[in-house]
């Protein structure tokens, strides 16, 4: 860090935790995201496809930051024994709408490869319920994305 930023830092500390703060919320939304992946135990091409997409589109990513938050996310959602941190990082920083917006991510990747598979519906309704979000918000996000 060069002098300029660290001066920067030193009168704004508030940037700094603000990108550590977004940061995070990013991991943390991608970790769900992979965990979707995996609730079904098949590692379809077509949801790893579909977590790149969502990542990128509602955190208004470039090709390379895109990357670079699933190489940030991946040892932490391999390594994690439960997804409380993750919710709760998400849940102390976002809004309800935002945490919608999450949950219909969630069902993106969870339907990418056409098919909900019972494990993938369990741990979307769980984690509806981890961020607080009613069962009407839950079905609203599921008609969203499949389109019933």
């Amino acid at each position: 860090m060069g002098l300029f930023e660290r001066l920067a830092e030193a009168l704004n500390p508030q940037t700094e935790q603000g990108r550590d703060v977004e940061q995070a919320q990013r991991i943390a939304a991608a970790v769900l995201l992979l965990e979707m992946a995996h609730a079904d135990h098949r590692h379809a091409d077509e949801e790893y496809v579909e977590i790149r997409r969502q990542l990128k589109m509602h955190f208004a990513l470039d090709d390379a930051e895109t990357e670079e938050l699933m190489a940030a996310a991946q040892p932490e959602a391999s390594k994690s024994v439960s997804l409380y941190r993750f919710l709760k990082t998400l849940n102390d920083g976002l809004e309800p709408a935002e945490k919608r917006q999450v949950l219909e991510m969630l069902w993106r990747v969870a339907y990418a490869d056409r098919h909900l598979d019972a494990h993938e519906e369990h741990l979307l309704r769980e984690l509806a319920e981890m961020l607080y979000l009613p069962h009407s918000e839950f079905i609203r996000a599921k008609l969203a994305v499949t389109g019933e």
